[in-house]
């Protein structure tokens, strides 16, 4: 029923968008055609609904949920809380409508009704990433979760206490607490999942003598599949760090003729010139800024407003400088008509470039789950090796034999 439900959402979707129903800048304008996606969308369930009532009882699972304190367990509250943001997501999106039906007048549902639902829907979501890995399957006990949950949960207190010793001030608002929280738990799942790599790579270092890095790279291609799902776990975690980062945004307007300066955050913005230009193609006003950070010149960013002769259409080029802490933006607004200088817009976007890492680390993971498991191979470590050939090592351990990694 997952998904069955996932392709009906898609197509519902598509409904919404041809229809016209709801009012939104994705949607097309009014039309006919929302009504045979009506029809699909019947005919579609009523296919799902006979699909599952003949293979009804080949779909029973074979086995109960034996524990709370287990993977499977685990596995069924992530599903639970996704589907939780799924019915949110829907019932905000179809809202208005509801409301003009019941109500007579429509209720339009912003920003802020998804974010104080989803934001802790999320977090627990992230929290969930990093419980999976810890917990073993059908049940695990007390001493095993202590001692699993030890130092991911040391880190994540320890991240928090950091946080809050360098200025982040959780009570002021919800946006940042949450991104307290976030870090918090990132912390925990990342040491989660990197902890599930050391530890079968100790192993195979200690049967085979390889060092600890090629021990970890033949543990992840002994399983593809489990190992490449840690590396998208660890990829969702960078890219929700990204996010975290919003709660930080710093923002300024301001008009600036030649020499004029903007102070945002550590930088201070030098407007060098301002012009124009007239090509074949498109007609564009700009302006060259001198970028400096803590009294250095670090670049100089050219935000730029073009206006498309052949579309009629206006387009902003905006100027970027990026970096692992934080993204600068420079948008040109156009010029006040009075006095003809520039608007500039600036913005200070901090972690963005985490987001496009963690995308490239999941794109990585779910690359390696795909590829087959290489086979076991039997390797022992020099050391195993020498004392089976020389005897007279007395000092040297006994090989045990076993193939690496078991």
């Amino acid at each position: 029923w997952l998904i069955f439900t996932t392709f009906l959402l898609a197509i519902m979707g598509t409904f919404l968008t041809r229809s016209g129903l709801v009012s939104s800048v994705h949607a097309f304008a009014q039309s006919s055609i929302g009504g045979w996606f009506l029809w699909f969308m019947g005919v579609t369930f009523a296919v799902c609904l006979f699909t599952y009532l003949k293979n009804r009882d080949h779909l029973k699972s074979e086995n109960q949920l034996q524990s709370l304190a287990s993977r499977e367990a685990s596995f069924l509250f992530n599903n639970i809380v996704l589907l939780a943001s799924c019915f949110t997501i829907l019932w905000g999106t179809l809202f208005p409508k509801i409301s003009e039906y019941v109500q007579g007048h429509t209720v339009t549902v912003g920003p802020p009704f998804y974010n104080k639902v989803n934001l802790p829907i999320g977090v627990f979501l992230l929290f969930l990433t990093g419980l999976g890995p810890l917990l073993a399957w059908r049940s695990t006990s007390f001493q095993s979760i202590r001692r699993n949950f030890q130092l991911p949960a040391l880190l994540g207190v320890l991240t928090a206490i950091i946080l809050l010793a360098a200025g982040m001030k959780p009570w002021q608002d919800a946006a940042t607490f949450y991104s307290l929280m976030t870090f918090s738990i990132a912390a925990f799942v990342g040491a989660a999942v990197l902890s599930e790599f050391v530890r079968g790579g100790h192993v195979i270092a200690h049967k085979t003598g390889q060092p600890l890095p090629a021990a970890m790279l033949q543990l992840t291609m002994r399983n593809t599949r489990r190992y490449g799902g840690y590396l998208v776990h660890m990829g969702v975690v960078l890219v929700v760090i990204g996010f975290a980062g919003n709660a930080f945004n710093q923002s300024k307007e301001m008009e600036m003729g030649t020499g004029d300066q903007m102070q945002l955050g550590a930088y201070t913005l030098i407007n060098r010139q301002y012009s124009q230009d007239d090509t074949p193609n498109y007609e564009t006003e700009y302006a060259m800024v001198d970028v400096y950070k803590n009294g250095k010149l670090i670049a100089q960013m050219d935000p730029e407003k073009r206006f498309y002769k052949a579309s009629q259409q206006p387009s902003t080029i905006v100027a970027n400088h990026s970096t692992l802490k934080e993204d600068l933006y420079l948008v040109y607004a156009g010029k006040n008509t009075d006095t003809d200088r520039p608007i500039i817009k600036a913005f200070i976007n901090p972690l963005v470039a985490w987001v496009w890492i963690g995308v490239f680390v999941i794109v990585l993971g779910t690359g390696v789950a795909l590829l087959p498991n290489s086979r076991t191979a039997l390797v022992r470590s020099p050391a195993l090796v020498r004392a089976a050939t020389n005897p007279s090592l007395d000092a040297a351990p006994e090989p045990t034999g076993a193939p690496a990694g078991d």
